[in-house]
């Protein structure tokens, strides 16, 4: 496969400039109405690479890229991550469904001066189907995914299965027990019923579609679903990251971690942000073990 295509822009500026026509156009399209500092916020998070170094460092911190590891990213979006790991030297992978996307990152890596080779690691795809052999990645990370796909379950089981014994999954999403709707960027009822969302969006003007892209996942529903999962033959070990960072945070401030005082905590920030910013599901999930 070829990195080199007949439509690559001369330039970066006119990369930039189709990669910020098309977030306005599709934002448009599923959410209604795009603020201006809202498209020049999206065009500079999309293209720059920079910007992802703090996933990697979870992962390193984790003990995930110990060595040049084989890395999954789901879905690569724009590919930021992707560009960004294999600049550092990591075998990484992107899967990603939409095509302007996938031609949009080999575009930027012919720029890049990146090769064919390189253009061939992002793969057309879905996350319920992984194209990929059993055990076959040291670890997979998902930035704003699940939310979004048919069947949230069997992506996890298919994160999972791709996953070495040893390995891990990094797993960030929306919390949908939260008052904020991120992507339409409006107060909303914690899983609010769709009918009752249907039609609060068409009192507001704004189109559906964003809507029927959008599943409700939360932190319980994904403990659930791992839970299901694991049994004789998985072992998975799941650390909550959100909770992990606040202990950090009171152990560098030299103050206790008091029973019930992380809760606690989710609940003021919950209060603060309310109906402001959505909540967060960020786990870090351990695959132990696998037994045939």
């Amino acid at each position: 496969m070829s990195a080199k295509t007949s439509s690559v822009p001369a330039t970066s500026a006119q990369l930039r400039a189709q990669l910020r026509a098309q977030l306005a156009l599709q934002r448009e399209r599923l959410f209604g109405r795009v603020a201006a500092t809202w498209i020049a916020y999206a065009e500079d998070y999309f293209w720059d690479e920079a910007q992802q170094e703090f996933r990697l460092a979870d992962l390193r911190r984790h003990g995930c890229l110990p060595r040049r590891d084989k890395v999954l990213d789901l879905a690569a979006g724009c590919g930021q991550f992707l560009l960004l790991a294999l600049r550092q030297g990591y075998d990484c992978w992107g899967l990603e469904p939409e095509a302007w996307k996938i031609e949009f990152v080999r575009q930027k890596m012919d720029l890049g001066g990146l090769s064919a080779e390189h253009a061939a690691r992002i793969v057309a795809g879905v996350g319920e189907r992984l194209p990929f052999d059993d055990s076959s990645f040291d670890c997979v990370t998902s930035f704003q995914t699940l939310e979004h796909v048919q069947d949230p379950r069997q992506v996890l089981a298919e994160m999972v299965r791709v996953t070495r014994p040893g390995g891990g999954i990094h797993l960030r999403c929306p919390d949908y027990r939260s008052c904020f709707e991120a992507h339409y960027q409006l107060p909303w009822l914690p899983l609010m019923p769709r009918p009752l969302a249907r039609a609060y969006l068409r009192l507001l003007g704004r189109p559906l579609l964003g809507l029927d892209s959008i599943r409700y996942v939360t932190r319980p529903r994904i403990l659930a679903w791992l839970a299901e999962l694991a049994g004789d033959r998985i072992e998975l070990v799941v650390s909550d990251e959100n909770r992990a960072r606040f202990i950090d945070i009171l152990r560098r401030r030299g103050l206790p971690s008091l029973p019930g005082a992380y809760p606690l905590w989710r609940l003021l920030k919950t209060v603060i942000h309310l109906f402001r910013r959505e909540n967060d599901v960020n786990l870090f999930i351990r695959v132990a073990a696998k037994r045939s």
